[in-house]
């Protein structure tokens, strides 16, 4: 069974899109049509020249060093370890059990049924007995 409300998804996508980009695009037209009227003040002195290379320094050149240096230092330690299981190796970790006996898996067998019941009982959740 279809319904008609994928179209409406879909022109509300639109809108949601295209009343921001519309507002967007009435703040750029008023920004050209504009002039700033702001100069700097007579007091400040004039601020250097700045070369390409330093552009290119400041704005790329170091923040790409640093974002490098983090994603190395996050990827360092995970390749220097083990492998760890290979597929088709047997397996050489020993069994876990979450939420089992705290004395491990050989106390599993030493728990008589009556204590199971025992244990059960007023505990609430998915028998309904609380």
């Amino acid at each position: 069974m279809l319904t008609h409300d994928s179209g409406r998804r879909a022109r509300r996508v639109r809108r949601t899109l295209l009343a921001p980009a519309g507002a967007l695009g009435l703040v750029l037209a008023a920004a050209a049509v504009t002039p700033a009227s702001a100069d700097t003040p007579a007091a400040w002195e004039q601020a250097p020249d700045v070369s390409v290379l330093g552009f290119l320094l400041v704005l790329v050149i170091i923040p790409v060093g640093i974002a490098a240096v983090v994603a190395l230092l996050t990827v360092l330690p995970s390749m220097a370890r083990d492998k760890g299981y290979e597929q088709g190796a047997a397996w050489r970790g020993e069994p876990e059990w979450f939420g089992g006996p705290t004395k491990g898996l050989g106390a599993a067998d030493q728990v008589t049924p009556e204590q199971i019941e025992s244990a059960g009982k007023g505990a609430g959740g998915t028998s309904a007995h609380w």
